[in-house]
């Protein structure tokens, strides 16, 4: 088992993607496969577990595995003999020819990635090593913090993962606007990734499909980004999840103290936009996009407004008062808990942290509940360590060892996908784009490793005043050094600050700055123009899907009225003919066949799983599967899986 197994078969799942289905029973082909190759003589959780581990490449949870053999011995494809199952009939799927190909994506993507390093880094690294770094990507995307999925990622541990891996990948994938087949072929990974994430949960297909009832209050970090202060890629992924949310019936505000902190931030960037000690990420995406220390005021005078544009409103927290007290933290306990995960640089953030977990279990009041659909209040965060301290401190001294007061954006949006992913099509598009943004940003810690040595070789007379200004401001030096360091500090010697300068101060001798200019308009522009094709198919998709989803739905409340309402009206009518003594025997009839029908639907259900409470749901997704294939060929859209079949083919 390698990477390589991983990746095919996380592009598998991506092809099997049918919304409104049991995402357990993806893993019904993946089971029978290594049934097929192992054939013990008793097959257990355990055994087929590390089957799947060791021949697919996936790590399950026993508990998600026992339910598939259990639904495998109801289909008779085991057989259950004092406690134990063993095989009895089991089909013959196409899991190979699927493998196959998945594969030859993988080979495309991974190829790539290997050329990429070599060209842009200057790393020479082995096919094997480029899937072990596209695993390493795909590990960021996890569940932290909800123990209904019972592990962060369905991804096995191969190794040490290194940093330089992510910020490889990262810029692999910020190039890739141009590459669309390449593009489409990567995120078969991503979408594939997402959808084994849902295996993690043996208990998925029990909770709500909405988010109704449910309050997410989002963090400052969350607030920056949703107000494009870290980039466009960056603020277009919190608005798809936004969307994704209010379309779920969630609803999303903000506290008044995060009101307080997010305008602090923004003015104390501003206070630094012209300083060459200027650092963060507002600092250094405000550099990149022009915008100047009026600009970034400006913004933070003007942010709630500019977030109630978005659909977020602030909201006062809890009060601190005797009908609240029973619900109040220990807030000296969970600051030792944050003081373990977090370094803070202003203690003053450790405070808001405080109050904004305070304030969830306050709004909780006192419940424990087992999922996000149940969790009345929920803080969102870009913050892991934050998010894992208050999932911490609830197992320790609350009732929320389940869902945490905290969880993670990539979390809401992972979870949230799953409930509609043909609604939202662009949302794992939109969260690779932000995190690979985000990978390929220096840290703060490298940074300030750069600027100590850019202050050594000017001391030391080994390059010039010019060059020195070059290395502190220049956004392009920052990114050129980057691609050559991949964001390692081991890679940054001397030699690599130089090449960098002369590979910055070559390309503008190359050509002047008005043609740099326009071209990378004219790129941007073609870049813009096919993405926004794109955003336009995909958006056609998603609104096809609620206009479907609302019609099989407003149909299916029609039809259980109308069943409601004849059997109503047939009782009180056999009613009214038995208390006037009828002689019509038409009435007894009608209420002898209406006993009958009842305990044979019954019967019908004990047998094969036919319940009453099932058939709205059922209809409705076949009602909306059936109008979504008739508005797409209707309109001419092409099928999502066999669009980016043919675009694989076309590349190779």
């Amino acid at each position: 088992m390698d990477s390589a197994t991983t990746l095919a078969s996380l592009a598998m799942l991506k092809v099997n993607i049918d919304d409104g289905k049991d995402y357990l029973e993806y893993l019904r082909p993946y089971v029978i496969h290594v049934l097929h190759t192992i054939r013990p003589d008793v097959v257990s959780d355990t055994s087929v577990a590390d089957g799947l581990r060791n021949i697919c490449g996936l790590e399950i949870p026993h508990r998600t595995v026992n339910i598939i053999l259990q639904r495998l011995a109801k289909d008779k494809n085991l057989i259950k003999e004092n406690g134990l199952y063993r095989i009895n009939d089991l089909p013959v799927g196409n899991f190979e020819a699927d493998k196959a190909a998945s594969a030859r994506h993988l080979d495309f993507v991974s190829a790539e990635l290997k050329n990429f390093a070599d060209e842009t880094a200057r790393r020479d690294i082995s096919i094997a090593e480029a899937t072990d770094s596209i695993v390493a990507f795909l590990s960021q995307f996890s569940i932290p913090c909800l123990k209904s999925f019972l592990r962060g990622t369905a991804l096995p541990k191969f190794g040490k993962e290194e940093d330089w891996q992510v910020v490889l990948v990262g810029q692999f994938v910020h190039q890739m606007h141009d590459k669309p087949q390449l593009f489409e072929s990567f995120m078969r990974f991503v979408e594939g990734h997402m959808l084994a994430n849902a295996l993690l949960c043996p208990d998925l297909r029990q909770v709500s499909n909405t988010y109704e009832n449910v309050v997410f209050y989002l963090d400052t970090p969350i607030l920056i980004k949703l107000l494009g202060l870290e980039g466009d890629e960056e603020k277009q992924a919190i608005e798809e999840l936004i969307s994704l949310v209010h379309r779920l019936k969630g609803e999303i505000f903000y506290f008044s103290h995060t009101q307080d902190e997010l305008t602090t931030v923004i003015r104390n960037s501003a206070e630094f936009i012209d300083s060459p000690k200027g650092r963060g990420t507002i600092v250094a995406s405000a550099l990149k996009q022009k915008r100047t220390k009026s600009d970034l005021i400006l913004i933070a005078e003007n942010s709630s407004e500019l977030l109630e544009s978005n659909g977020i409103s602030c909201i006062q927290a809890p009060s601190y008062d005797q009908k609240n007290h029973k619900f109040e933290i220990a807030e000296e306990a969970f600051a030792a808990v944050l003081d373990d995960e977090i370094n803070y640089y202003n203690s003053r953030a450790r405070d808001y942290d405080i109050k904004s977990v305070r304030s969830i279990y306050v709004l909780r009041k006192g419940i424990s509940p087992q999922s996000i659909e149940k969790s009345k209040a929920v803080f969102v965060t870009s913050n892991v360590s934050f998010s894992k301290a208050a999932f911490e401190y609830g197992k320790r001294y609350e009732q929320s060892s389940h869902v945490s007061t905290v969880i993670t954006d990539f979390s809401l949006a992972n979870t949230a996908w799953l409930k509609a992913p043909h609604g939202a099509s662009q949302l794992p598009q939109k969260e690779v784009l932000a995190l690979a943004y985000a990978a390929i940003q220096p840290t703060s810690k490298f940074w300030a490793k750069v600027l100590e040595e850019v202050d050594k070789l000017q001391a030391n007379g080994l390059i010039s005043a010019r060059d020195h200004q070059l290395l502190r401001s220049s956004t392009h030096v920052q990114d050129e050094l980057m691609k050559l360091t991949l964001g390692s500090e081991t890679s940054l010697t001397k030699e690599s600050i130089k090449e960098t300068v002369q590979r910055v101060t070559d390309e503008i001798r190359k050509e002047d700055a008005d043609l740099i200019t326009s071209i990378e308009k004219e790129k941007q522009e073609l870049q813009q123009n096919l993405l926004e094709e794109k955003n336009t198919i995909s958006k056609i998709r998603q609104n096809i899907y609620w206009d479907a989803d609302g019609i099989a739905k407003l149909e299916a409340r029609i039809g259980s009225i109308f069943i409601w309402g004849v059997q109503i009206i047939i009782s009180v009518m056999a009613l009214v003919a038995l208390f006037y003594n009828s002689n019509d025997d038409l009435w007894v009839y009608l209420i002898m066949f209406c006993v009958v029908g009842s305990a044979l639907v019954r019967i019908l259900g004990t047998h094969w799983d036919l319940k009453p409470v099932k058939a709205g749901p059922l209809y409705i997704s076949w009602r909306r599967k059936r109008l979504i294939e008739k508005r797409y060929k209707l309109l001419g859209v092409p099928n999502e899986a066999s669009d980016s079949t043919v675009n694989l083919k076309e590349s190779q």
